[in-house]
């Protein structure tokens, strides 16, 4: 659900692996893979593979496994065709960014037991109609150990380069996307919207670590129980990213669309204000980011 450019990769590696997929997607994305069929390019290897369409998930009536990959400020919209899904036995796994999407999930009436909150490490871009594109070479997802779909995703992986692996704290592992990606955004912003413009900068490496701090003391002063080294492994993540490399915001910014910013870093300033956390490459990230945002609305009424 949400067959953008993550939600089409993921896909596209389980159809590859003999799995029967249904994309939720429409538009011109949806009118090219029914022509041409999903085409993804990789560093690992391109592939193309025949995968079903439906603009809904209330046009399939039977799935073992809904995999929920839309944009967060999406998920309200989605609701309802969780829980028709969920009502014919599917089991729903969130792959959303953010903090709050299982807790969300589960107050529209989806049984927790039949959800799983999960964080992807994986970068794909929907590069033309029909064609997604995978970044850097990191491709796994981080599951709840506890949660009851996690056979059904074992399986639907296996013999796939996607690696699954489980935690006992997925709040952790959700803190350290936010991390991640959050950190990405805000100094993508910043600077030329590429983390080789920050790094190139005599002050790029002390914002980095900064805006890491910000993320990871919120999410502290939340009272999720982070590490002290945890501070250190983000930064080495940081660090691997090419120089080239920009977060989904800024490339959803840069192709005048929709960003997340509203639950990255706006949430990680609002949450900061709440606990009394400064956050002022959080704050100043995000005014940059919705600015633009504002003014491409503006350009485009």
């Amino acid at each position: 659900m949400g067959a953008g450019g993550l939600g089409s990769y993921v896909g596209a590696v389980m159809a590859q692996a003999g799995h029967d997929v249904t994309l939720v997607v429409r538009g011109a994305h949806r009118t090219a893979i029914e022509a041409n069929g999903l085409q993804v390019r990789s560093h690992a290897g391109d592939f193309q593979v025949e995968v079903r369409c439906v603009g809904s998930a209330r046009e399939v009536e039977g799935a073992d496994l809904a995999l929920l990959v839309t944009k967060t400020f999406s998920l309200d919209q989605v609701a309802d065709q969780l829980s028709h899904l969920a009502a014919r036995g599917a089991h729903i796994v969130s792959l959303l960014n953010g903090v709050t999407a299982a807790d969300r999930i589960e107050a529209y009436g989806i049984p927790r037991d039949t959800l799983a909150d999960g964080v992807a490490y994986m970068t794909s871009f929907r590069v033309e109609p029909g064609v997604v594109e995978r970044k850097a070479s990191h491709q796994r997802i981080v599951l709840d150990a506890t949660a009851g779909p996690v056979g059904r995703v074992r399986q639907a992986f296996d013999g796939t380069l996607v690696a699954i692996e489980m935690v006992d704290d997925i709040q952790v592992e959700l803190w350290e996307k936010m991390a991640v990606v959050c950190s990405l955004s805000v100094l993508c912003a910043l600077g030329e919207r590429n983390m080789g413009s920050v790094r190139g900068h005599p002050f790029g490496v002390d914002l980095q670590r900064l805006a890491i701090a910000e993320v990871l003391d919120v999410g502290r002063a939340s009272g999720v129980v982070i590490p002290p080294e945890t501070d250190a492994k983000i930064d080495a993540t940081l660090d691997r990213f090419p120089d080239d490399f920009f977060p989904s915001v800024i490339h959803d910014l840069n192709q005048g669309r929709r960003t997340e910013m509203c639950d990255l870093g706006e949430q990680i300033s609002r949450l900061g204000r709440t606990h009394g956390v400064p956050t002022p490459l959080h704050d100043a990230g995000t005014l940059i980011v919705q600015l633009a945002e504002a003014a491409h609305e503006r350009g485009s009424e």
